[in-house]
């Protein structure tokens, strides 16, 4: 990726698994950790290697990864993670406009008793 001239986020060195979510985050931030063990549990992650109880991801294989979710297949099943992952914010968004016009019908009605 950095050998194209794109900018890469984070240590291209550090072979964790929070540096592989930091380098494939989006503008929001690392991928988070429910969606990294989703792909994993799915089958969609990378190949990881435990070195000294440790969690790594070699370069080799995150560039195998990056080209197997360029796949049409895969990016399929990206695209309904994208998909699901705005359903979840728009539930968000419902639920935290119902709690905001809850909270402003009981303030009203201590308003019109003559309370606040």
């Amino acid at each position: 990726m950095a050998a194209e001239g794109n900018w890469v986020s984070g240590n291209p060195n550090d072979r964790s698994v929070y540096g592989f979510r930091v380098r494939h985050g989006g503008r929001k931030g690392p991928m988070s950790k429910t969606k990294y063990f989703a792909l994993r549990k799915a089958g969609l992650g990378p190949q990881e290697q435990f070195i000294g109880g440790m969690i790594r991801i070699t370069a080799e294989a995150e560039a195998a990864w990056d080209a197997k979710m360029m796949t049409p297949k895969y990016a399929g099943a990206a695209a309904r993670l994208a998909w699901r992952e705005a359903r979840a914010e728009q539930a968000q968004a419902r639920r935290q406009r119902a709690k905001d016009a809850a909270l402003a019908g009981v303030q009203a009605r201590k308003k019109r008793k003559g309370g606040e």
